[in-house]
């Protein structure tokens, strides 16, 4: 059956039996929870001020299937949710990747904002300030949305990332939208090209991963590809690329501990056949053209192996806020393995812990208990034994040496 043909028969069955297709978006998402390696699932929540994603396309060929919307355009959403406590606010930034020609690829910004403090509400625009200007008369709006300049064209394999960073400003939630885009002929480095003023009276403003909000959607952070806009579902005839979600605790960057290879929110989608498929290796999200497979991408998993003088720490996954804990002393742990070397270790009982936080919350802890039949705590008494023999031995040459010239005066 020919492409063109295809497409007709899906956006039959979407306009008559929606419910027919598993209509969804394909990337990484943490809604706040999580499947171990043993197949619980586990529920946790946290907060922070900032969610990155970035996406490196290697070659792709799409078209979108819609009814309010043409092209051969994709979209990778960072979608998330920013609330004060009482308020909450659906925020997107998006980056727009159309079809140019061969390899080459255009390349376009924008940033959303919904009201989800209640099912259908409004967004007040007077109480909106970004880079967008509505006309006075237009008091209210489903959403609010800017579209940054320029439109760039790049040719692949190129990167694009989204990042949003949340504060509050004068009292009122700050929300600023971020976008980088490089390849090896170009690189604009980070963009901040909204700025916007949530004029609602706070007194904290944060990035909430877990449960659900007034709006009944889901409390998560997502980096996803999808279709257009306005519902548009792509469709896909090759694609290679690979993702990674980002949070920042205290300055640094790290994977959520939970990660699914779909979309909780967004209302676009992949084709659920002639889509992306998605592996989960050393820490990066490998997207390429199958079905998809909404499912977990990783397990939470933990295990030490003590081997001659080297003790082995393996984490899922990787890049996460694995902190490691022996005998008292705390230790990050940066990637997927880490070894640690016993050799000058003195002889006792150890005890390991390795926890994975979400944020500031551990939400999973692993403990393994050893014993280091080391060199004892005499091995640091031989750098002292070695300078008094050398200082005796420097002596007793002196003393012999004085005795000898004795001798022959």
């Amino acid at each position: 059956m020919k492409p063109q043909l295809i497409i007709l028969v899906l956006l039959v069955i979407m306009v008559l039996a929606p419910s027919a297709l598993a209509l969804n978006a394909v990337g990484v998402s943490d809604n706040g929870t999580a499947e171990l390696w043993n197949g619980s699932i586990i529920h946790y929540s946290y907060h922070v001020n900032a969610v990155m994603g970035y996406l490196t396309l290697y070659n792709a060929s799409f078209t979108i299937i819609s009814l309010a919307a043409s092209g051969n355009v994709a979209s990778i959403q960072l979608n998330l949710v920013v609330t004060n406590g009482i308020e909450y606010f659906w925020v997107q930034n998006i980056a727009h990747i159309g079809e140019f020609n061969g390899s080459r690829y255009m390349v376009w910004f924008w940033d959303d904002l919904w009201n989800i403090t209640r099912v259908n509400a409004l967004l007040d625009l007077s109480l909106i300030k970004g880079n967008r200007t509505y006309p006075v008369t237009e008091h209210y709006a489903y959403y609010y949305r800017y579209v940054a300049p320029p439109v760039m064209l790049v040719k692949a394999p190129f990167t694009v990332s989204c990042m949003v960073t949340v504060n509050l400003t004068h009292g009122y939630i700050n929300v600023n939208y971020w976008y980088r885009l490089n390849n090896t002929r170009l690189d604009t480095g980070w963009v901040k090209y909204d700025d916007v003023l949530i004029k609602v009276n706070s007194t904290r403003a944060y990035i909430i991963i877990g449960g659900f909000n007034p709006g009944n959607l889901s409390n998560d952070i997502e980096w996803v590809t999808a279709g257009y806009t306005a519902a548009a579902q792509l469709y896909v005839f090759k694609w290679n690329a690979s993702m990674i979600l980002m949070y920042r605790y205290n300055g640094s960057w790290f994977t959520p501990p939970g990660g699914q290879s779909r979309s909780f929110d967004t209302g676009e989608s992949v084709n659920p056949i002639a889509g992306i498929s998605e592996s989960y290796i050393n820490g990066i999200v490998h997207q390429e053209y199958g079905r998809v497979n909404s499912t977990y991408l990783w397990l939470i998993n933990a295990s030490v192996n003590l081997r001659r003088n080297e003790l082995i720490i393996r984490v899922t996954p990787s890049g996460a806020r694995w902190i490691a804990v022996i005998n008292g002393k705390a230790m990050l742990l940066n990637s997927s393995e880490t070894i640690i070397n016993t050799g000058n270790w003195a002889s006792g009982r150890y005890k390991l812990t390795l926890t994975l936080y979400a944020g500031d919350v551990g939400i999973y802890e692993y403990a393994y208990e050893f014993t280091i039949k080391g060199v004892g705590v005499w091995l640091w008494l031989i750098p002292l034994v070695i300078v008094l023999l050398i200082i005796a031995i420097y002596r007793g040459i002196l003393k012999y040496g004085a005795r000898a010239l004795r001798r022959y005066v």
